[in-house]
């Protein structure tokens, strides 16, 4: 009887392990909570130097708002004291404005130590500083300098926008 009991038990701890171990899938599915993950390179005012940005915006495939994560790493070749890291978060938001009949889709990141808070999401899912009327910087200062581009899509969700 004790024995029969004790393979009870672990029988019953067996199907609690199996039970924990079939809804880990889900953790990989790529409607996981990331809306969109990007990276890009901006240049610093030294020659040879510059800033390693990786931005993830949380949030569902519909989502409008949510938090955001971003990794921002300089490189500064001449002098090596001044290479840092950061990792800084905040809060995202979604808008789109219709300038001239096309409809761009506005993020605006909210939180400390911004370089860039504000981008267009071009339609090839790039992000690109935004000018003052809502629309991509396509120039030295936006495209030619500071865009982030989209990581692949993957099993836990990133790049999904």
């Amino acid at each position: 009887m004790t024995r029969l009991l004790k393979t009870l038990s672990q029988l019953g701890s067996l199907s609690i392990a199996l039970a924990t171990l079939s809804t880990l899938p889900a953790c990989t599915d790529p409607t996981g909570p990331v809306y969109g993950d990007w990276y890009g390179f901006n240049p610093l005012p030294t020659p040879q130097g510059n800033i390693s940005i990786e931005l993830v915006l949380d949030g569902g495939p519909t989502a409008s708002s949510g938090r955001y994560r971003l990794h921002r790493q300089s490189f500064w070749a001449e002098d090596m004291m001044f290479n840092r890291s950061d990792s800084l978060d905040g809060t995202w938001t979604l808008k789109e404005y219709t300038v001239d009949g096309k409809i761009w889709r506005n993020v605006f990141l909210k939180g400390p130590e911004l370089h860039i808070s504000h981008y267009v999401l071009l339609p090839n899912g790039y992000l690109t500083p935004a000018t003052d009327q809502n629309t991509p910087d396509m120039g030295q200062g936006g495209w030619l300098c500071c865009r982030l581009a989209p990581r692949a899509r993957n099993s836990f969700g990133y790049g999904r926008v």
